[in-house]
This record gives structure tokens, C-alpha cells and sequence, in this order.
């Protein structure tokens, strides 16, 4: 159940609820400083419009920023009133808007669920006291609406601040999702009645899919917080923060009951509706002190994450087959799948900054940490009676079925090693810079930094009422249809090969940089950074691997009118030896007892592979951005940018391109007046190369052996191109004003694909012949067209009329999700979300804006 809104915030109230009535407050933080939603995205800015005045009381003109662009206009000074001691100024904007066209489809809706009628767009209520600079503000938008904030601050200038916030975000996954089961939303999924668990026929759930009606899946996040900052003494301050964010709702997930692609008619592909329902409560608060000469802080972190429910079951609608002549599978009918574990993480901070000769400043920070999980773990199955495979044509269990399992002893929590998680990862930090300025000219700086991720705990796959290893596969449905992969190891099964120990991936990060920024004229600037990264992670393919990198930058103001920058970075990683396997120790191979197959262990994975984290590596990047000003109230600006990395591996990721462009245009000829035209182009191509496994039973890793034969290779390229582009007009006609735009965005992706032979695919029948071939995937493309237009009609000196409109039109095309619009069921896979569609949709909207 959903705690009312007006109670939300009140079990915050206790972790800062105290200030002293002397306090002074420090306004160097606060939680959530940005509110506003779609309906106001600037946060009231668009009611207040733009002072005539322009950016300066004491010249003409717009002013610009130190790169050249030109600064927005400021708002026009509120109207205000004074009531004794007090002088208040508001907003408050109320209205309706009505929406139409295709007004339910989630990619409109995705962040802020558009409803019709009537609508609370703004209030904002401001009270000062100027005898002794007490202050209190009031901000709300769309009470009541899934993207809803509230906003509350009071304080004292230079005393105390306290601040209260409360926001909605509404995230719309898809509105074409067809869920075949009871209970979306819950952690217990259950068919229909007239529809057997572990007994229906594919055309019997096709039925059910095609019958049942469309729906939205979303998640609504609700966040509030509390905060408060105080001065202490002149140099001292202290701050504490709160906020705890609920998610509420469903999304489409995974269901799996082992592979039905390669076997017809059985198995299970199911995409399930996992619950949403859980919370995340952050803490954070300090000290701060501020000398002539020192500066220092003390901070404590914290966060913990809850979930209601530790795991959810869905009931399996197919039977399932063994493989095997004469055997018998166990008639599983349920699955299941834990949520997110429960964890804390708590953080404590100390940092000490003080300034040194040559104008300079040296800051050391130290921290450590600790992130802990241990919440209850669940049973390996949720099955009853028996799961695996009756070699004996019956489901008795005994020496004459080895691969049948008795459920009650893997379906309690007394199959478990231990009962909870009982993990731990401790960090620390230690971080030095340093800053010099010999002359006004040079800056020279410097820094070191040290960190540790430290693993305490691991956990072993051991069941200890049947002295077994290894955590069930697929719901015990793997287990079941192919005799010998149910995921158990024991002796009477030596040479079976499980999962049995958990990853602890313990990390040592040591960085260092040394650089200088010159400037070698009045108009031009040089700048250098050096910098050193080693990096030594634990039980990875690589003990240490090193990265190095030069970065240049030149900024020139040769020109009044013009401001070119350019910026260059080499980065050089290479490491140690590479092990392709470095994982022996997670898997049965290593227990006492294991006896290797007639064959030799199987190969992990190929040698030649290389993860693109860790392996050897050449990167450049360009930026190139150039500022012209054609005219005091006009500029011209445009970048380049280009990253390329190309990766030394035969097999893994081999390159990563990315190239962007942006040009821009703006005008602003008097306040409140100013006109903008943009256009952005990104393109991203991922270079990759794998080979198929021929023989997966070959234990030879190296390519041209056994298991990788070179007919086995194929490669793969993805491209993503990007278009962005829009147009601004924001003009006043004598009073009246016009705000106007269009923005255009459009992505394609797509992936070729090239193979040494059929065998090297998934597939190998989906080819004609048996030499090399290639081909492309259906682009996906993504297109969105959206003008939105207002007015802004003054009634009287304090109030005011807005009339807008948004149009937004979408096309989007995923092959992914070619055929759905017939059925969402496919022999024994099972599909819930339909995809994405494309929409034209409408807003409009008459608010009256009143200053109070």
C-alpha cells in the first residue's frame, strides 16, 4: 500500500528534524536542486519571460560568457508586496489541457504520463524579510499527476536553510504488452483458469495471448527528501540531507525453461512481468570548516536499498520432452527468479585543503566504505516432487535414475551453504592534487589517487542435505530435457561441469597526472596533461593492466569576434600476460574428486578472445570548437569531435569510432526577443569478431584446433547514425509574446554481418550453400518530429493569458519485433511486450497566469 502524499516525507522528518535556533546556514548543498517536469521544463522561467532591461543594468546590450556565447536573459524583477515585515512575490498558473491522437502510447508518455483536464501548472510564493534576511519559497507543479514536485525552502541569509522536496517521474515501458498471466504486479504469476501449468498446448496459449487485451506496463518513481545546512561559527558548518525514492509498478522481463529454438515443441522462452516495489533511502551529512588558510571536511555517506519482495514465481504453461528415446521428463510447472538483494553502503570522508606559496592550493581526501549485502537468499527451486530426467521410463528416484532430483530437497532453504548472502565489498580512497601558479601566466598542477575494492566474502554452491554442488539451471528445466546439465555436480557424477563459487572481483586503482596550462600570449593559451592509470583486478584475464596518455589543448582569441579551441588526447593501454581462463577455481573442475571427461575439459572460451576492458588498446580524440561573432547580438558556433579506438585482438572488439558535428546559430536582437537554429550529427561504428565453437565438447582453446576451426568465424559491424536538429523563436509583439519550436531528431542502427561459413552462425541451415556469405540485419530507426507554439497574452499588470500547443509525431521500426502485430505466442516462446509504435499525438492548453 502507497503511504498518502502529504505523509511521505514525515519518516525523513526524524533523521534531521532538529536545528539549532542559532544556526547560520551554509549554501553550498542541498538535495534535488533542479525541479521541474515537462509541463514546466524550466522551471518557471517560461512564465516569468525576460526582463526589457536585457542582461545589464548599466550598459546595453546582451552579455556574453567567457567562450563567447551569448548569456540567456535574465527574468524581469517579480512584482511584488509587502505585508509588514515581509515582502512576498508568486506565480500562480492553473488551467486545462486536453490531449489527443495517439495519447496512450508509452514513447509519447514515457516520462510524464499525459492526462487531460484540469491542471495546477505552477505555484511559486516567495517571502523575504529584509531586517534580518529570513527567507521562505513555495514551488509545486501538476499536484496530484504521476510527474509532479513539490518544493519548500525557509531560511536565514548567511544563518540557516531547510528544505523539503517531493517528485514524481512516471516511466511508461510499453502499451502493447498482452501478459498471459494473473497477477501483474505481484510476486506470484499465475495462468489463467481453464489453462493447466506444465500442460497446455501452444495453439491453446496463442488463444489466450490473442485474447488478451492490450496494456501499459510503467514504473513511477516518488522521491522526497529533507535537508538543512547551518553555520556553526564564521568557519564552521555543518549539513545533513535525506531522501528516500520509491519505485512503484511492472515491466516486461526474462522466464526461462531451457531453449526452445533448437528443439520444437518444448522448452520454454517465456517473457514474464517482474514487480516493481522498492525503495532506496540516501543519507548524507558533515562538517565543513573554511580558514584564510585551511579548508576542511568531514562527511558521512550512506545508502540502502529494500525490496519488498526477495523473489517472484510464474507458472510454466508448456510440457516439457527429454531428448532421450523411452525417457520421461519431470512435469515442472513453476519458475522463478530473485529480485534485487537488499544492501547498504556507508561512506566516510575526511578532505584537508590548504594553500601554499606561488598561489597555489594542495588537497588531500581520504574515505573508506563498505557496501554489504545479506539479504535472506532463496531456495535453489520452486518445484514440487521430482525435476530432472527419468532415464528408466519413470520419475522413481534411485541408482536407476541418476539425473532425477527429489524437489524436497533443493526447494528449502536447507539446500542452501548459508541462509543469507553474507557479502562485503570494503574501499578506500586516498586522493592528493596539488595547484601552483608561479605567474600570472603558468599553472602548473598535479595529482595522485589510490583506490581499493576489497572482496570479503564469497559464497559456495553446497547443498548439505545431499552433499551435492551447483545451483539448478533454468528453473530444473535444463536438467529435465537433456539428461546430465541439470547445474549438480556429486561423485557419483564426477565429470559434470557446474557453476559452484561466486566471482570476487577485488580491484587496486593507482593514478597519477602531472600538467601545465600556459599562457604564451595575450591571446593564446597552451595546456599539457601527463597521466598514468594502473589498474590490478583480481581473478580477470589480466593482474595489471596500464594505460597512458598525453593531452594537449590550444585556445586562441586572436579575434575579437572569434574563439577557437582544440583539444587533443593520445591514450596507449597494454597489461601483463593474458589468461583467457582465469576462472577454474568458480566452476566443479576444481573440487576434490572431479575427474576430467574422456575428452579433456572443455574449453572455457577460445583463446585468441579478447575482453575489450582489459585488452591492449591505442585511442586518439579530437575536439575541435570554434565561437564567431558576426554581430554584438549574434553568434555562430560549431565542434568536431572524433574518438577513435582500435583494440589489438583477432577475436572481441576490435575498433570503437565515434565521429560528431554540431553547428548553431543565435540571434538575440532586443530582450525577450531571440532566434535559434541547430543541427547535430553523431555516428558510432563497433567493430567485433567471434568464432563458433564446431565441437563444444573440444577441449583445445586455440583457433585451428579441435573446437575452434577458422570456418567457424565470423564479423560483425554496428552503426549508429545520428540527426538532431531544431529551430527557437521567442518574440514579443508590443506586449503579446510568441514562443515557437521544432526539434527533429532521427537514429538509425544498423549491423552487418559477414561469416567464413554457415557453420559460424547460430543457424547454419538459414544460408544457401556452404562457402563464406554476409549480409545486414533491417535497420532500426527512430524519428520524432515535435513543434510546440505559445502565446503569452497580457490581461492585466498581473495577470496574464497562455494558450500552447504541442504536436509530436514518432516512427520507429525495431526488427526485433517484426511479427508481433499477428501473435505474441510462437510454439513454446512466449512474448509479452509488443514493441514500440510509432504515434502522432497532441497537447493543448489554456493556463491563466496570475502574479500574486
Amino acid at each position: 500500500m502507497r503511504t498518502p502524499r502529504l505523509l511521505r516525507p514525515l519518516p525523513l522528518a526524524a533523521a534531521i528534524a532538529a536545528v539549532a535556533a542559532n544556526a547560520h546556514a551554509d549554501s553550498g548543498v542541498g538535495v534535488d536542486t533542479w525541479r521541474a517536469n515537462k509541463l514546466d521544463p524550466t522551471a518557471g522561467a517560461t512564465v516569468e519571460g525576460c526582463d526589457a532591461r536585457g542582461t545589464s543594468w548599466l550598459e546595453a546590450g546582451g552579455h556574453r560568457t567567457p567562450t563567447g556565447n551569448l548569456y540567456a536573459c535574465p527574468p524581469p524583477s517579480p512584482a511584488t508586496a509587502d505585508h509588514g515585515a515581509w515582502t512576498t512575490s508568486g506565480i500562480l498558473s492553473v488551467g486545462a489541457v486536453a490531449t489527443g491522437g495517439d495519447d496512450g502510447n508509452a514513447l509519447w508518455n514515457r516520462y510524464v504520463d499525459w492526462d487531460g483536464g484540469i491542471v495546477l501548472a505552477l505555484l511559486a510564493f516567495e517571502a523575504e524579510r529584509a531586517a534580518d534576511g529570513s527567507y521562505a519559497s513555495v514551488r509545486a507543479s501538476r499536484i496530484s499527476d504521476d510527474d509532479e514536485y513539490y518544493q519548500a525552502v525557509f531560511g536565514r541569509a548567511g544563518s540557516y536553510k531547510v528544505q523539503a522536496f517531493l517528485r514524481d517521474m512516471p516511466n511508461l515501458v510499453t502499451n502493447t504488452a498482452k501478459p498471459i498471466w494473473n497477477g501483474v504486479g505481484t510476486n506470484h504469476l499465475t495462468l489463467p483458469a481453464g489453462y493447466a501449468a506444465g500442460a497446455s498446448t501452444p495453439d491453446a496459449i496463442a488463444g489466450l495471448s490473442a485474447a488478451t487485451p492490450e496494456r501499459t506496463l510503467g514504473v513511477t518513481r516518488e522521491k522526497q527528501g529533507l535537508g538543512f545546512s547551518v553555520y556553526l561559527t564564521p568557519q564552521w558548518t555543518a549539513y545533513a540531507n535525506a531522501t528516500d525514492e520509491q519505485r512503484h509498478g511492472a515491466r516486461p522481463f526474462g522466464g526461462p525453461f531451457f531453449f526452445n529454438f533448437p528443439f520444437p515443441d518444448n522448452g520454454g522462452v517465456l517473457e514474464t512481468v517482474k514487480p516493481i516495489d522498492d525503495s532506496t533511502v540516501n543519507l548524507n551529512g558533515g562538517f565543513r570548516y573554511a580558514g584564510t588558510t585551511w579548508r576542511m571536511e568531514f562527511g558521512y555517506s550512506g545508502s540502502f536499498y529494500r525490496d519488498r519482495y526477495t523473489r517472484y514465481t510464474y507458472e510454466m504453461p508448456f510440457a516439457l520432452a527429454p531428448l532421450v528415446p523411452g525417457a520421461v521428463s519431470a512435469p515442472l510447472t513453476t519458475g522463478q527468479f530473485a529480485t534485487e538483494p537488499d544492501n547498504d553502503w556507508h561512506n566516510l570522508k575526511v578532505a584537508f585543503t590548504r594553500k601554499l606559496p606561488l598561489n597555489g592550493e594542495l588537497s588531500i581526501t581520504a574515505s573508506g566504505g563498505r557496501m554489504s549485502q545479506d539479504d535472506t537468499l532463496i531456495p535453489p527451486v520452486a518445484c514440487a516432487g521430482v525435476f530432472g530426467i527419468g532415464l528408466d521410463g519413470n520419475l522413481q528416484t534411485g541408482p536407476q535414475n541418476p539425473y532425477l532430483y527429489d524437489c524436497a530437497n533443493w526447494n528449502t532453504p536447507d539446500a542452501l551453504s548459508r541462509r543469507s548472502a553474507d557479502m562485503r565489498i570494503d574501499t578506500s580512497l586516498l586522493d592528493a592534487r596539488m595547484v601552483l601558479q608561479p605567474g600570472a601566466d603558468l599553472t602548473l598542477r598535479g595529482g595522485l589517487r589510490h583506490e581499493r575494492e576489497d572482496y570479503r566474502n564469497v559464497y559456495l554452491a553446497y547443498n548439505p542435505l545431499t552433499g551435492q554442488y551447483g545451483y539448478v539451471s533454468e528453473n530444473g528445466s535444463q536438467g529435465s530435457v537433456v539428461p546430465g546439465e541439470s547445474g549438480i555436480w556429486d561423485p557419483t557424477d564426477p565429470s559434470a561441469i557446474t557453476r559452484i563459487r561466486s566471482l570476487p572481483l577485488d580491484m587496486q586503482t593507482t593514478e597519477a597526472n602531472i600538467g601545465a596550462d600556459w599562457k604564451v600570449g595575450a591571446r593564446d593559451t597552451l595546456g599539457a596533461t601527463l597521466a598514468f592509470s594502473r589498474y590490478e583486478p583480481n581473478h580477470r584475464e589480466r593482474g595489471t593492466v596500464d594505460d597512458g596518455s598525453l593531452k594537449l589543448s590550444w585556445t586562441n582569441r586572436a579575434l575579437d569576434w572569434l574563439t577557437l579551441r582544440a583539444n587533443y588526447t593520445y591514450l596507449h593501454q597494454d597489461g601483463d600476460r593474458y589468461d583467457y581462463d582465469p576462472y577454474d577455481f568458480t566452476y566443479s573442475i576444481s573440487l576434490p574428486g572431479f575427474v576430467a571427461p574422456p575428452n579433456g575439459v572443455p574449453a572455457h572460451t577460445v583463446d585468441a578472445l579478447r575482453k575489450y576492458d582489459v585488452a591492449s588498446r591505442s585511442e586518439h580524440k579530437l575536439d575541435l570548437m570554434a565561437t564567431f561573432m558576426p554581430r554584438d547580438d549574434m553568434t555562430v558556433s560549431a565542434s568536431l569531435r572524433g574518438d577513435f579506438n582500435d583494440y589489438d585482438a583477432d577475436l572481441g572488439r576490435k575498433g570503437y569510432d565515434t565521429l560528431g558535428a554540431t553547428v548553431q546559430w543565435e540571434w538575440q536582437p532586443a530582450p525577450g526577443s531571440n532566434a535559434s537554429v541547430y543541427y547535430a550529427y553523431d555516428r558510432s561504428k563497433l567493430r567485433m569478431a567471434n568464432i563458433n565453437e564446431i565441437n563444444d565438447g573440444g577441449s583445445n582453446p586455440s583457433i585451428g584446433g579441435n573446437t575452434y576451426v577458422d570456418i567457424g568465424r565470423w564479423w560483425a559491424d554496428d552503426t549508429q547514425r545520428n540527426h538532431n536538429a531544431g529551430v527557437v523563436l521567442a518574440h514579443a509583439f508590443g506586449r503579446v509574446r510568441l514562443d515557437a519550436s521544432w526539434n527533429y531528431l532521427h537514429a538509425r542502427g544498423t549491423t552487418d554481418y559477414r561469416f567464413a561459413s554457415p557453420l559460424a552462425l547460430a543457424w547454419a541451415d538459414t544460408v544457401i550453400g556452404d562457402g563464406a556469405g554476409g549480409g545486414a540485419f533491417p535497420a532500426m530507426t527512430y524519428r520524432v518530429n515535435s513543434f510546440s507554439v505559445g502565446l503569452h497574452i497580457p490581461l492585466h499588470e498581473r495577470v496574464a493569458l497562455r494558450v500552447f500547443d504541442l504536436y509530436e509525431r514518432g516512427r520507429i521500426s525495431d526488427w526485433h519485433y517484426l511479427g508481433f502485430a499477428t501473435t505474441h505466442a510462437i510454439d513454446h516462446r512466449v512474448y509479452t511486450d509488443g514493441g514500440p509504435q510509432g504515434y502522432d499525438a497532441n497537447l493543448v492548453g489554456v493556463l491563466l497566469d496570475v502574479r500574486l
